[in-house]
């Protein structure tokens, strides 16, 4: 996690509203994500929020104060009406002590069925674009696309300056491990596997 730290640090990028940072992705800010005419221009088709407000009963009730939206988008798919924009909305927090891995499913979810279609264009946002939406994207890398975590954060830095928060970058490394782990049985599978059918030969 150190090491992830200190590679971030080497990233000289500067901040920018939003990148294009895979083939049909792209990872933006709040202002990126309000601006109707931009997400036209640039045919935005799915909109993650990895910032969307918790949705709790004050929420719903109209009682949220600003304490319990601070740093959330507050926008949801009515926002987005008549964009033909398919959204999704994860809440989170800028505790950080906040447990973004349980979003990673969720999101890797999203992201993989949005581009199975060529003419697919998604943006993954949050209030700056540097910490829960990189967070989200490194995930789908790792999952669907077998990097390593290095691999991914390599991968990122060349385009985007992201800032993941520590406790991101400890929940990014557990998902590597698990990732290598299932990687090491799948391996072990298909040799045992492979020996059946040499014996089988025989």
């Amino acid at each position: 996690m150190f090491q992830l730290e200190d590679h971030l640090r080497e990233c000289t990028l500067p901040k920018t509203p939003v990148t294009e940072v895979w083939p049909g992705v792209v990872i933006g800010n709040e202002e990126m994500a309000r601006d109707r005419d931009k997400l036209k221009e640039m045919e935005i088709t799915h909109i993650l929020n990895a910032a969307a407000p918790n949705k709790n009963l004050k929420f719903l009730l109209g009682m949220a104060s600003e304490k319990d939206l601070l740093g959330t988008v507050n926008t949801g798919s009515r926002y987005y009406r008549g964009l033909h924009i398919t959204y999704c909305g994860l809440p989170s927090s800028y505790r950080r002590c906040f447990d973004i891995s349980k979003y990673f499913l969720p999101a890797v979810k999203f992201i993989d069925k949005a581009l199975r279609s060529p003419t697919s264009k998604v943006l993954i946002h949050c209030t700056q674009g540097l910490s829960h939406s990189a967070t989200l994207f490194l995930a789908y890398l790792m999952i669907c696309h077998d990097m390593m975590v290095e691999e991914a954060f390599d991968h990122i830095i060349k385009v985007r300056c992201i800032r993941p928060y520590f406790g991101h970058l400890r929940q990014l490394a557990f998902l590597n491990a698990d990732l290598v782990q299932q990687r090491k049985l799948k391996l072990q599978g298909q040799k045992k596997k492979q020996i059946g059918q040499k014996l089988k030969m025989f």
